[in-house]
């Protein structure tokens, strides 16, 4: 395992223990807590869109032609399974039950390409999933009826949304 992602993990591992601690001294009882509808939605929303990225990068990394393309979709595969490992952990805690992941259509569509054709809807994809994502954990950032743990994941989802928005944008085919 890299260096990088040992580093990831702990981090991950860290920010974990700290959001189920910070639970329990709201909810002493343990049990799951009450979430509005919204930050359910937005739990749900985060785990889909988690799990395409994660397909989203298995696909440019095994089926990429250009080696910078091919290092971005690793590096979305990578962060994004942190990421869902997150998700999946923090709606346990509130007691939110996950959608199992699905196949979508963009999906389908740029497996069935290849070449240079598959690297443009790649990054197209890529910077339009990004966009949406951003706008949503934004929203949840700044909402201030959100569960803070729920809020606390969003805002600490930022920097990386944007980086992968800009690394996206900068891949030149």
């Amino acid at each position: 395992m890299s260096p990088y992602r040992m580093i990831v993990l702990a981090f991950s591992g860290c920010l974990l223990f700290l959001l189920s601690n910070s639970s329990r001294a709201q909810n002493p009882g343990g049990g799951a807590v009450a979430v509005s509808a919204e930050d359910r939605k937005f739990l749900m929303d985060a785990a889909q869109s988690g799990y395409h990225e994660v397909k989203m990068g298995m696909l440019g990394a095994e089926r990429g032609t250009n080696t910078a393309l091919k290092a971005y979709a690793q590096r979305i595969l990578d962060d994004h399974a942190l990421s869902n490992a997150e998700v999946e952990a923090l709606a346990r805690l509130k007691g939110v039950a996950l959608p199992d992941p699905k196949t979508d259509t963009s999906v389908v569509k740029l497996s069935q390409l290849s070449g240079i054709e598959f690297d443009q809807e790649f990054v197209r994809e890529a910077v339009e999933n990004h966009l949406r994502d951003l706008a949503e954990f934004e929203k949840e950032d700044q909402s201030t009826a959100a569960d803070s743990d729920i809020r606390g994941f969003a805002h600490s989802a930022l920097p990386k949304l944007r980086e992968h928005l800009d690394q996206a944008r900068a891949l030149k085919l």
